[in-house]
């Protein structure tokens, strides 16, 4: 059993918590609920005036363990705050209400929040930017006015997400700004605006509606760190990373940026589960399917492969970069600088996969890109024992796939654009191919052209040269034929994602 320090002085007094009118718009399952943040809010505020020289910045073993719901028509909640102070420092304080029986005249005690205020600082410790400035995999984009409609159905004072929210199975990206500060509020909050910490666990529940297939709300928060106060009016980033998904319950670290990159809050251990007994179901529209992975054909031949959607890129990304990959970013011009953040975000995830799921490397001492500049590279191998990489991407798509030879990879839309321009990469035969009603023209001679492409990077050639030593003998929907120079036939990969081809070309079969 761990040891518990002994309390050193407590105090129990009564308080009366305002019902401010936009309160009213946190509600469970029609009932007018005290939201979580709200709840830390006034413990903070109690434990301040409790022992005023306390650091309220930073909250340890948060548990929320029963709803403080708030009668319609109610202008305060009377309750206590017990507050203690133990013998190594720290500051426990629980939220607590008192309720008789009318029957029975029995009086009961609900113990609705309780946390603490360390005295001994924890390390704020941060995992590689890299790994938080995008999102990894296909993702699926829930509007925010989907999400309140549907998934977590707040009124408006609580519907604070703004644009869309992006999921995949590497976590949530999504924004909020925080209002202004509504009408009665404490304008110059402990712990800053309320707001941004609370829309962002209704990404993480929306999370969790579409890939674990419950509607979870917060019990526990295990670790808070406020480095700076949220502000009303202002527009953050928050990031959502799950941490440890069980069928019951979810954990997630959460990281609230604002736009430039700084880090304002993290919230570690983040547990939520459902707390409605099963009787809150995620609709069907959200739930993921659960197919295979698209890409799984591609990924099975290759020691790694990571993909990132452009649009998940956030604006401090530019913060991962080396030297060396900071003096090319700084030579593109604005359009091509998003594609490149995104090639190098995925090449460094597959260089810390292929390392053994490395969370310790600085993202800006990973150099993805060769000497030259141009060619990319995973720094994992050496000379005896190379690892290979290839990098593609498209309007939508960065992919990065590293091999043990030498691999080619190309993505594209699928589009009228390489049937118009088929005169200068198809001979005759495989204008004949195109033609072929099997997959349409369109998905064949955007095949083909991938296949030239990868086999351009993989086999050390210009495009202009594949074009012509590179014949294309066979198409379809997940493999193709290729022959270089009239050499024996080889196989080329292809997956599609929402209209857009990914192929693969290994030097190797």
């Amino acid at each position: 059993m761990e040891d518990v320090s002994k309390v050193n002085d407590s105090v129990l007094f009564p308080v009366d918590i305002p019902v401010h009118p936009y309160l009213l718009d946190h509600r469970f399952e029609g009932k007018v609920v005290l939201p979580a943040v709200e709840a830390m809010q006034a413990l903070a505020e109690a434990a301040e005036h409790f022992r005023p020289n306390t650091d309220v910045s930073i909250i340890t073993d948060a548990r929320f363990d029963k709803f403080l719901y708030i009668d319609d028509g109610a202008t305060h909640v009377s309750g206590s705050i017990e507050l203690a102070q133990r013998e190594n420092g720290d500051i426990t304080a629980s939220l607590k209400t008192k309720s008789t029986s009318n029957k029975l005249a029995i009086t009961r005690v609900r113990e609705h929040a309780t946390l603490c205020f360390p005295l001994d600082k924890p390390k704020v410790t941060e995992p590689p930017l890299d790994l938080t400035s995008s999102l990894e995999g296909i993702c699926f984009e829930i509007p925010s006015e989907h999400i309140y409609r549907d998934l977590v159905p707040f009124g408006p004072s609580f519907q604070n997400l703004r644009n869309s929210v992006l999921l995949s199975r590497d976590g949530a990206i999504a924004w909020t700004c925080a209002p202004p500060e509504p009408a009665g509020a404490d304008k110059d909050g402990l712990l800053g605006s309320p707001f941004p910490l609370d829309a962002s666990f209704h990404a993480a529940c929306a999370w969790g509606q579409r890939y674990a297939g419950i509607v979870a709300f917060p019990v526990a928060v295990q670790e808070r760190i406020i480095l700076k106060r949220t502000l009303p009016g202002a527009t953050y980033v928050c990031r959502i990373l799950p941490a440890r998904i069980e069928p019951d319950l979810l954990t997630f670290d959460i990281r609230i940026y604002d736009e430039s990159g700084d880090l304002y809050e993290s919230a570690r251990g983040v547990s939520m589960r459902d707390v409605s007994a099963g009787r809150m179901k995620p609709p069907q529209w959200v739930i993921d399917p659960g197919a295979d992975f698209p890409l799984e054909g591609i990924r099975s031949r290759c020691l790694g492969i990571s993909v990132v959607e452009l649009r998940t890129v956030l604006p401090f990304a530019e913060g991962t970069l080396s030297s060396q990959e900071r003096e090319r970013f700084q030579r593109l011009g604005e359009p091509r600088r998003r594609s490149y953040l995104a090639a190098r975000l995925a090449c460094k995830r597959v260089y810390r996969n292929l390392r053994g799921n490395d969370l310790v490397s600085p993202a800006f001492d990973i150099t993805t890109i060769c000497p030259d500049q141009i060619r990319p590279c995973c720094p994992i191998g050496n000379e005896v024992s190379p690892v290979f990489c290839s990098v593609s991407h498209d309007d939508r798509f960065a992919i990065a796939a590293a091999g043990d030879s030498r691999l080619g990879v190309d993505v594209e839309r699928i589009s009228e654009r390489p049937l118009k321009s088929r005169h200068l990469y198809m001979d005759e035969s495989e204008q004949l191919l195109a033609l072929e009603p099997a997959l349409g023209e369109r998905r064949t001679a955007v095949r083909i052209w991938t296949i030239k492409e990868a086999v351009a990077k993989a086999f050390d050639m210009t495009l202009a040269e594949s074009w012509n030593r590179v014949r294309v003998i066979a198409v379809g929907r997940f493999e193709s034929r290729f022959q270089v120079d009239g050499e024996e036939p080889r196989t080329a990969i292809h997956a599609e994602v929402d209209d857009h081809l990914f192929t693969l070309v290994c030097e190797e079969e």
